[in-house]
């Protein structure tokens, strides 16, 4: 329940990510396909290293849990 738990609010933060990058960045009609594409680039990079994170501590939870 607690690994549960804590993934939702994961994927729930990281959904509100996704949906304030579409608004600010890819609705942007003052911003070139350059700047799109960069700040694009920058939260993957972003999302890759919280998603790793995350994941290394929900397979040390669960090992502890065993």
């Amino acid at each position: 329940p607690v690994l549960f738990r804590s993934a939702l609010v994961f994927y729930l933060f990281l959904f509100t990510d996704i949906q304030e990058f579409y608004e600010v960045t890819l609705l942007n009609s003052q911003k070139s396909y350059e700047q799109k594409i960069e700040e694009a680039n920058q939260v993957a990079e972003k999302w890759e290293k919280t998603t790793s994170a995350t994941d290394q501590e929900n397979l040390q939870k669960k090992q502890e849990v065993i």
